[in-house]
């Protein structure tokens, strides 16, 4: 068996998230039907990670095994060829067996966009519109995700109990980019819904609504129910996998 590694972009506005449910338009099936079509056969695909609904990539990284040898340059453009054109594959490199999409990685980064000004046709399935936040009360706010903390306030209520809840956030980061705010989050790893929510109570934060003491409280309480808004998935993209 031959090991590749995928680094993929895509654009989620029209797909209900990575990961295979039936027939619903996902990344996953979308990629497996291009490699069905090129190789004739199924290839089971193992991603860095599952995006949710809506929810975009600029480096998401998948592996996958083939019996076959075919060279990554062949394998990209064969890839690129059957894909839609909000499906791109960045890169294709040949990997021995231990490496592992997910398991193998060392960090990753997400990044979350807020326009500030009035709504752009053009970037309005990329961004989140909100209008009259508080840079400097979310610029404190966000630091205090930093470190290792049990995450569990800040994911979906319907993970699995004996997932691993315990995180590290190595990086937090806002930029400001002429209108837009640009929310960058490094860590080692993260749950369902967890950038998600954690932007929606800086949102909140932003807004006056909360403070940046109630992070501290979620953390201790490590109750979903009172992380706020979860939010929207078309502000996020998966950055970068870093192995």
């Amino acid at each position: 068996m031959y090991r590749y590694m995928c680094i993929i972009s895509y654009d989620g506005t029209n797909y209900m998230g990575f990961q295979i449910q039936n027939d619903l338009p996902t990344i996953e099936l979308e990629i497996k039907n291009a490699l069905k079509k090129m190789l004739n056969e199924d290839v089971k695909i193992y991603p860095s990670g599952r995006t949710d609904r809506y929810v975009h990539a600029k480096g998401q990284v998948i592996h996958f095994d083939l019996e076959k040898h075919i060279s990554p340059i062949s394998l990209k453009r064969g890839l690129n060829t059957y894909l839609k054109d909000d499906i791109h594959i960045i890169n294709a490199l040949e990997k021995d067996e231990t490496f592992h999409a997910r398991f193998s990685a060392k960090s990753k980064e997400y990044r979350y966009y807020i326009n500030t000004a009035e709504l752009d046709p053009i970037t309005k399935n990329f961004s989140a519109n909100i209008y009259n936040l508080d840079f400097d009360k979310m610029n404190e706010a966000i630091k205090l995700f930093e470190g290792t903390h049990d995450f569990k306030g800040f994911a979906s209520a319907q993970i699995d109990k004996r997932k691993e809840t315990i995180k590290t956030i190595y990086e937090t980061k806002i930029n400001v980019l002429g209108d837009y705010l640009e929310f960058i989050f490094i860590g080692n790893g993260f749950l369902k819904y967890q950038v998600r929510r954690m932007m929606g109570l800086l949102i909140e934060i932003g807004r006056g609504k909360e403070t940046k003491e109630k992070i501290l409280e979620i953390f201790d309480k490590k109750d979903p129910k009172i992380s706020h808004k979860i939010a929207e998935g078309k502000g996020l993209f998966l950055y970068k996998v870093n192995y």
